[in-house]
């Protein structure tokens, strides 16, 4: 059973969320002074990836691995596709991991994986 009956029907409750100031991605943090709770890392990272699941199962970043717990929500980023050199395409999790959030991003383009940011 769907919740809504159109996409007329869901618009206001996603615009409503989209004013929430309690709903950031880490990912979308322009400066370290806006996040809030949340910090912009943006740091290449190792990750270990369970190929059963389909998802990563751990990431290493300086010099410490992190397990990861649970996946609490994956999307995509696709910004700029029209100009080549400014190009951003990234899948992105956001993760649960010794007791913090993160969020996490294969960069398509580069083929890197990167930490995002910490959610306090």
């Amino acid at each position: 059973m769907e919740l809504f009956r159109s996409v007329d029907g869901r618009l206001p409750v996603v615009l409503e969320l989209l004013r929430s100031p309690w709903i950031v991605r880490a990912s979308d943090i322009a400066r370290p002074e806006d996040a809030g709770a949340g910090k912009r890392i943006d740091e290449i990272i190792a990750i270990a990836w369970d190929s059963r699941r389909c998802c990563p199962s751990a990431f290493e970043w300086r010099s410490r691995t992190y397990r990861i717990d649970a996946i609490v929500q994956t999307w995509a980023v696709e910004r700029r596709w029209w100009e080549p050199g400014r190009r951003v395409s990234r899948r992105c999790w956001r993760v649960l991991a010794r007791g913090g959030t993160y969020d996490i991003a294969f960069d398509r383009l580069e083929g890197t994986w990167a930490l995002l940011g910490v959610l306090d």
